[in-house]
């Protein structure tokens, strides 16, 4: 039986956008590194993605498959690779987050600017403030935090309530 292994010492990821996305130096099997980008990518269980990359015998059990999943997992190098698919996975969504965002945003002042119905751009105006959070419906409250006893407490509320008796009368 032959084992292939892959050095991927700076080979780019083909379903990347970041131009910085390289693997690190280190030497991992074909089967190794199918099973760490179905658990990154596809979020597949262990044993999952275990059937998939090493295609075991249809009469392997349950239990072996899970043990096997479990030593694979456990290989440092597999769990680097996906970490690195994790981190590649997290970038991609935050830039089509931020693509979705300025898309919404382009398309709220096209509404403001070229909508002739006066409710419709001051609805935009609005959806547009609430983006740049300029209405907060949040009212900042200052509270003096002091580490008091019920006693010293006690003592300034008395204190308080005798000078407030006193101007009052």
């Amino acid at each position: 039986m032959m084992i292939k292994v892959f050095d991927f010492n700076m080979i780019k990821l083909t379903n990347s956008k970041s131009n910085n996305a390289f693997f690190p130096k280190q030497r991992i099997t074909a089967k190794q590194y199918e099973f760490a980008r179905l658990v990154a990518e596809e979020n597949l269980t262990s044993s999952d993605a275990y059937r998939k990359a090493y295609k075991p015998s249809t009469f392997a059990k349950n239990k072996s498959i899970h043990e096997m999943a479990s030593r694979v997992i456990k290989n440092v190098k597999v769990q680097s690779r996906i970490k690195a698919f994790q981190r590649i996975k997290a970038e991609d969504n935050r830039m089509i987050a931020i693509r979705r965002e300025e898309f919404v945003f382009k398309k709220l002042i096209e509404e403001v600017e070229q909508c002739k119905n006066a409710s419709s751009r001051i609805r935009a105006l609005e959806l547009l403030g609430k983006t740049l959070s300029m209405f907060s419906n949040k009212m900042e409250a200052k509270t003096k935090v002091n580490d008091r006893t019920s006693e010293e407490i006690i003592k300034d509320l008395k204190f308080k309530l005798n000078k407030l008796i006193k101007d009052h009368t």
